[in-house]
């Protein structure tokens, strides 16, 4: 059996490769501050730049600590130009898969795993040529996650994560994307966990 916490940390790489892949492919960045690599065998680029890892850690540290347990239900990239105007966003949906994907004997060198998370970048990048670009070196992203009230009470009192700290979103933010949904485009659903992406512009 994979532990949980195993689980937990090959799917927080997967979200880190997809968080990744927008940023580079809506050109959020500059590309030249990401790297190729190869990631469970699938080729992705990856930012190199320390004050954008430094974000992207505290955040995927906090997620880690919501996933472990099972109190993250979505992650989202909001891309904006002026605060509160939203040009596009990213949701990632959680939902923990009791009592699947946990046994390491129906997938234990992570092989079907592996072909989702290449379907799954593949199926975001399609998607991702279809948008309409947006504006040149004018735009900022920041992430919102999705959780219950008295998880976020006892986060937000938690010494450890003090120096990232997690403001509650406005209501009205966390609604803007009334207009156009395209897709459930990307799924990864193993190892005990299904994360589905949609996007929203």
């Amino acid at each position: 059996m994979l532990e949980s916490e195993n689980a937990v940390d090959i799917h927080l790489e997967a979200i880190e490769v997809l968080l990744n892949h927008i940023l580079y492919v809506r050109g959020i960045y500059p590309s030249q501050i990401f790297k190729k690599r190869r990631v469970y065998n699938t080729p992705v680029f990856v930012s190199i730049f320390p004050p954008l890892n430094n974000y992207l850690a505290s955040i995927l540290r906090s997620a880690r600590e919501f996933l472990l347990r099972r109190e993250l239900q979505c992650l989202v990239v909001i891309v904006y130009q002026k605060e509160n105007e939203p040009l596009e966003s990213y949701q990632l949906q959680m939902e923990t898969l009791e009592g699947r994907g946990q046994s390491t004997t129906e997938d234990p060198h992570l092989m079907e795993f592996e072909q989702q998370l290449r379907s799954a970048i593949y199926k975001l990048s399609e998607r991702l040529k279809q948008l309409p670009k947006l504006p040149a070196g004018s735009c900022q992203f920041k992430v919102h996650l999705h959780t219950t009230q008295d998880a976020y009470v006892r986060f937000s009192h938690d010494s450890q994560y003090q120096e990232f700290p997690w403001l509650q979103a406005q209501t009205a933010e966390s609604q803007h994307s009334q207009s156009i949904s395209l897709l459930p485009l990307a799924r990864v659903e193993n190892v005990g966990l299904k994360v589905q992406a949609l996007i929203h512009s």
